[in-house]
């Protein structure tokens, strides 16, 4: 067997997990970063006044059924001024919901979605686990060859 497909059926996990792992905990750790940026950013109610079509409906090859999604506007107001700002793309909001927004105090037509600290604790340690297990498999893969050469080198200076 030659020795890139030897390196490949050894080490694949670790070649999976490794990289997907990093990308994963970098995903994360951006995560923190915009909940952290909208940490103090104070919150006020939003009505939803217009809702544009951005994707339609489609079911995947796969049978997934996946719902259209439509650019949402919410009008809020700060300081008794009047505001109206594109929200973001979403499946669930009709014209007339109420939403609440966190809002830039420094400039009110920045807004975002008030998010919890949950996903970005989730991608982080499941991006951590991903690249540990990664290492951990190239250890024992290393272990494991290892082994194999010293037996060989046994059976045959025996």
């Amino acid at each position: 067997m030659n020795k890139l497909a030897s390196f490949y059926r050894d080490y694949g996990v670790a070649g999976f997990l490794i990289p997907a792992g990093l990308f994963i905990l970098a995903f994360g750790i951006f995560a923190f970063g915009a909940v952290n940026r909208i940490k103090d950013f104070p919150k006020t109610e939003a009505t939803v006044t217009k809702t544009e079509l951005y994707e339609q409906a489609y079911t995947d090859r796969d049978g997934t059924h996946h719902d259209e999604t439509y650019t949402v506007t919410v009008e809020y107001t700060v300081d008794g001024k009047e505001y109206e700002t594109e929200y973001g793309v979403f499946s669930e909001y009709k014209v007339g919901d109420k939403v609440e927004i966190a809002y830039n105090p420094k400039d009110p037509t920045d807004i975002a979605q008030p998010n919890g600290i949950l996903l970005p604790i989730i991608l982080t340690a499941a991006g951590a686990a991903a690249f540990v297990a990664g290492v951990v498999s190239v250890i024992n893969t290393y272990n494991k060859r290892k082994a194999l050469k010293e037996q060989e080198e046994e059976w045959i200076h025996g």
